[in-house]
């Protein structure tokens, strides 16, 4: 069994140009992530699944220079490009994650890929993790499925194809106190969430060091002040899934059943 992480990423961001490059103590931010995502030990191969627009041209580049793999699908059908990566390279379990949450935490990856292996789920999440720290956990044969039942090609969020539809088997992971907090908004999406990174980073950082999800944690609940620098911004709701007319039949009767 072949488990790797997939890190999707572009740079088409309004709310913040080219975040996921941004400098953080002279580092792109999705490099200090492939420091961290390094740490974990049950995968293999750390894959950035991007476009083959120009615009993210960057983003090769640096998978280069960083030692991971790159590849560039779907600019659109983000379920699409994870589903071809993984088969690409051969991968039955994928942890899929995004680049603009950079405190991904390596030891909930772990266990997570145990909890999924261990209850034979096609897709597995954490309950509880601060939003931005948690990756998702899915068999890619699942993956094939959701992308046979979908009917759209704009799936940048698609994890309610595993969760609502009743097709596929999925759990959810509970984490312990020292890192529960799924208020904490640690994920990138403006600049007052870039800024709350950098106050972290600031706060924690040591080169060639990778500093802990209960250390920022543990900051955070230290410093309450830091939480408020992020506090007014809203979680965009997530488009509802949609799943071809064929299927639609077979997911009704696996609720009911």
């Amino acid at each position: 069994m072949k488990t790797a992480i997939l890190i999707t990423a572009r740079l088409k961001s309004t709310k913040l140009p080219k975040k996921v490059i941004k400098p953080i103590k002279g580092r792109p931010m999705i490099c200090h992530m492939i420091d961290r995502l390094k740490l974990a030990q049950r995968p293999e191969t750390i894959i950035i699944c991007t476009s083959p627009l120009k615009q993210d041209d960057p983003l090769a580049d640096l998978a280069e220079l960083e030692s991971v793999e790159c590849f560039r699908g779907d600019p659109d059908d983000v379920l699409l490009r994870l589903t071809q990566a993984a088969e690409r390279w051969g991968i039955d379990t994928v942890v899929s994650c995004t680049a603009d949450n950079p405190f991904v935490d390596p030891e909930y990856i772990d266990y997570l890929v145990d909890f999924h292996h261990h209850y034979n789920n096609d897709f597995s999440r954490c309950l509880g993790l601060p939003m931005g720290a948690f990756a998702y956990v899915i068999s890619r044969t699942a993956m094939v499925r959701a992308c046979q039942i979908k009917d759209t090609l704009d799936t940048e969020i698609w994890g309610g194809y595993f969760t609502q539809t009743g097709l596929f088997s999925w759990g959810e992971m509970p984490v312990s106190k020292n890192v529960y907090w799924p208020e904490l908004r640690l994920a990138v999406d403006t600049p007052e969430d870039f800024s709350l990174v950098q106050k972290i980073f600031d706060e924690l950082y040591v080169p060639d060091h990778v500093f802990p999800l209960r250390s920022i944690v543990e900051l955070c609940r230290n410093r309450p002040e830091l939480t408020t620098i992020n506090a007014e911004v809203e979680q965009k709701d997530a488009r509802p899934i949609s799943i071809k007319e064929e299927y639609q039949e077979v997911s009704a009767e696996q609720f009911i059943g």
